[in-house]
């Protein structure tokens, strides 16, 4: 009896790291978006990750305050991550064609 109970758990918990590993990955997709140019961001998590389609600088510019925060140069196909401030609004400079995940985006 004791191994059945071990079997069946053992069983539930593959089960509940696969079901949130699929989740998760759908939420990463769902936050995810390539920008073309007038959008502003809001990071999620406080971490977000930048990729480009070529070399570039990124700016992002806090819509209440001004204060800028950059990415100085991303190399084309690399990506990098930049800490802004869960829940403000950003606008992004250089912003056309970059993708980037964990934001939440809204057009101007």
């Amino acid at each position: 009896m004791k191994k059945k109970t071990k079997i069946i758990i053992g069983i539930l918990v593959v089960f509940a790291i696969l079901v949130a590993g699929i989740s998760y990955r759908g939420y990463i997709k769902a936050h995810t978006f390539t920008l073309s140019g007038n959008e502003q961001i809001q990071s999620i998590t406080g971490t977000v990750k930048v990729s480009s389609p070529k070399d570039t600088e990124v700016i992002f510019i806090d819509v209440k305050t001004g204060v800028n925060y950059a990415i100085p140069y991303i190399t084309s196909g690399a990506s990098e991550t930049i800490k802004l401030e869960k829940g403000k609004w950003y606008s992004v400079e250089t912003g056309e064609g970059l993708t980037m995940s964990l934001v939440n985006v809204r057009i101007e």
